[in-house]
C-alpha cells in the first residue's frame, strides 16, 4: 500500500487522537508492505476493557509495542503511533543506532487487521512508544544517530484529557518506573489529579497505582533544549542524522 494510505489507517480523520500520531516513519517510505495473516498472539486479557475515562500508553521495545497496539485494537482501543525516529537514509541499515525497519514492517503486518477492526470513532487511545528510543547507545562517526525522546507536547495536555473525561492513564511497560522523558509527561497529568497506573506487560496481574517521581529538569525553561543536546534532528521531521567525522584541523602551524 502507499505509505499515505497506511498512515490514514493508523491515523484516521474520524479519531480525535490522530492529531498526535507521528508521520515520521510513514513519510520516509513510498510504500509499506501490507501482508495478510493473524496478529501476534499477545495476551491482553489483564488490560481493562476500553473506557472513556482511561487512556493507555504502551512503552515496550520495538515491534512489541506495535504488536500490543494491534492486539489492543482488537479489543476496541485506537492505537496512536508516536515513533519519531527516521529510517536510515538509503544506506546499510546496520549503521542506524535504532533499526526502525522492523517497526515499519510490523506496522505493515498490523495494517490489514487494524483496517478490519471496526474501532469506534470515539474509542480511547493507546499511545505507542519504542522503549529502546534512547537506551544505552553511544554514536560513533559515520553512524546514523536516530535516538529520540518524547516531550509533553507530544501528548494531549492534562486539561485536554480532563475535558474528555479522562481520569486514569495506564502505562504498559517492563518496569515499575517510567523512563525519564515519559515521566515529564506523566507527572504533569498526575499534578492535575489524573491517576497514573502501571500494567505488567506479561499478564502478571492487574494495573497498579504508582506515584511518578519528579524527573530532572521538570518544568524548567531549558529542559527541552538540554534534553535534545547530543541528539540529531532531521530536516524532514523527527530525529536522525549522520554523526560526522571528528575535525582533523588543529591549532598552530608547522
Amino acid at each position: 500500500m502507499n505509505a499515505d494510505e497506511v498512515y490514514a489507517v493508523w491515523a484516521p480523520g474520524e479519531s480525535e487522537w490522530s492529531q498526535w500520531a507521528k508521520p515520521t516513519l510513514f513519510a520516509q517510505e513510498n510504500d509499506i508492505e501490507v501482508t495478510a495473516g493473524d496478529v501476534a498472539p499477545i495476551n491482553t486479557t489483564a488490560v481493562q476493557e476500553p473506557a472513556a475515562d482511561t487512556v493507555l500508553i504502551v512503552d515496550l521495545p520495538g515491534v512489541e509495542s506495535v504488536q500490543w497496539g494491534t492486539a489492543l485494537a482488537q479489543r476496541g482501543y485506537r492505537p496512536v503511533p508516536l515513533y519519531n525516529a527516521c529510517l536510515y537514509p538509503g544506506f546499510d541499515r546496520s549503521k542506524a543506532l535504532i533499526d526502525m525497519k522492523p517497526i515499519v514492517d510490523e506496522i505493515g503486518r498490523g495494517t490489514r487487521a487494524l483496517k478490519g477492526s471496526q474501532i469506534a470513532p470515539k474509542a480511547p487511545p493507546v499511545f505507542l512508544l519504542d522503549a529502546d528510543r534512547c537506551r544505552n547507545r553511544f554514536p560513533t562517526a559515520g553512524k546514523f544517530d536516530n535516538r529520540w525522546l518524547v516531550f509533553p507536547q507530544d501528548f494531549p495536555s492534562a486539561n485536554y484529557l480532563l475535558s474528555r473525561g479522562v481520569r486514569r492513564v495506564i502505562v504498559i511497560q517492563e518496569s515499575d518506573a517510567p523512563q525519564n522523558d515519559l515521566a515529564h509527561v506523566l507527572l504533569r497529568w498526575q499534578e492535575a489529579a489524573i491517576k497514573i497506573l502501571v500494567q505488567p506487560y506479561l499478564g502478571a496481574g492487574p494495573a497498579r497505582d504508582i506515584t511518578v517521581n519528579k524527573p530532572s529538569g521538570f518544568r524548567t525553561m531549558f529542559y527541552r533544549a538540554l534534553a535534545v543536546m547530543g541528539l540529531r534532528r532531521n530536516s524532514t521531521g523527527g530525529f536522525g542524522g549522520i554523526v560526522p567525522e571528528p575535525s582533523s584541523a588543529g591549532w598552530g602551524g608547522g
